[in-house]
């Protein structure tokens, strides 16, 4: 069995303004929200769970930044493997444009009929983001069997792996409020035998990090 700790990574730039699409986006910083809650994360970490013994992380830099921050703080020097599979949901041509501009109402009409198989132009559907994220899962419990685990990555791409074990509908894995995982929020799988099981999700870790509103991002 391998336990796999998914921990989202912190406030990105595109995270604090939710009238544009985020989607992929790797090149998007973190906020000082986003460090801070990184900084926090990294000192109560170690006290909830086991001590990692392998790092991963997609390419984005706020999943790196996620690890940074981590070795930073409790003075260690993990080595990470980068995956590209661990990437957040493609939103191809909608990504950092306005949602009013990208989610019109022949989209949603699309969703609606299309469900987890529905992607925007050049981008990904939820059935396409969990089938590779699941891939990276089981090279996981390959390479490393009765191991713990720790994956820097995302929120929307954890939650169409939980949503495939939990069997939530297109709704409940993208845009379900109750669903939704908060930044650095854990979320913890076992791998036994290439079957996935959730233990929980979307945890918090933290307690949420005010910023003055005269900060600069």
């Amino acid at each position: 069995m391998t336990e796999i700790y998914l921990v989202r990574h912190p406030e990105s730039a595109l995270n604090a303004d939710r009238s544009l699409v985020g989607g992929r986006s790797n090149s998007t910083p973190v906020t000082e929200r986003g460090l801070e809650q990184a900084r926090r994360f990294a000192k109560v970490f170690p006290n909830h769970y086991p001590k990692p013994d392998v790092f991963y992380s997609s390419p984005a830099v706020r999943t790196k930044t996620l690890i940074d921050i981590y070795n930073e703080v409790t003075d260690e020097h993990n080595g990470y493997f980068i995956d590209s599979d661990l990437q957040e949901l493609s939103q191809g041509i909608g990504e950092g444009k306005p949602r009013t501009d990208i989610y019109t109402a022949e989209v949603l009409a699309e969703i609606a009929l299309q469900q987890l198989d529905f992607a925007l132009p050049e981008g990904e559907s939820v059935n396409a983001t969990a089938d590779r994220m699941f891939a990276s899962l089981h090279r996981m419990e390959q390479r490393h069997p009765n191991k713990t685990v720790f994956v820097a990555g995302h929120g929307l791409s954890f939650r169409t792996v939980v949503g495939r074990v939990l069997g939530w509908n297109h709704y409940e894995t993208t845009i379900d409020p109750t669903h939704f995982t908060d930044n650095v929020s854990v979320t913890h799988l076992t791998m036994n035998d290439g079957v996935a099981t959730v233990n929980f999700w979307g945890r918090d870790i933290i307690e949420p990090v005010e910023i003055k509103e005269n900060t600069v991002y």
